[in-house]
């Protein structure tokens, strides 16, 4: 497994926001999100996925003129 995913946070009390510089596989990463938001509730984190899409074998999300045409 590739480590390409990092810690997204948001501030609840300022709306600060931030990426975290550490790299982890994805079920790290989710784990260590969950354990954050438990310990720090002020305090929103996400496991985000820094990959392109075409190497984790997922599509490109549709760009709003493409939904329309769905």
């Amino acid at each position: 497994m590739n480590k390409t995913y990092v810690i997204y946070w948001k501030s609840k009390v300022n709306g600060r926001t931030g990426t975290g510089t550490a790299f982890f596989e994805r079920e790290e990463a989710e784990n260590l999100a969950a354990e954050l938001n438990q310990d720090y509730p002020e305090i929103e984190h996400e496991a985000r996925n820094t990959a392109p899409p075409d190497e984790v074998g997922e599509p490109a999300p549709l760009l709003p003129a493409e939904l329309s045409s769905v």
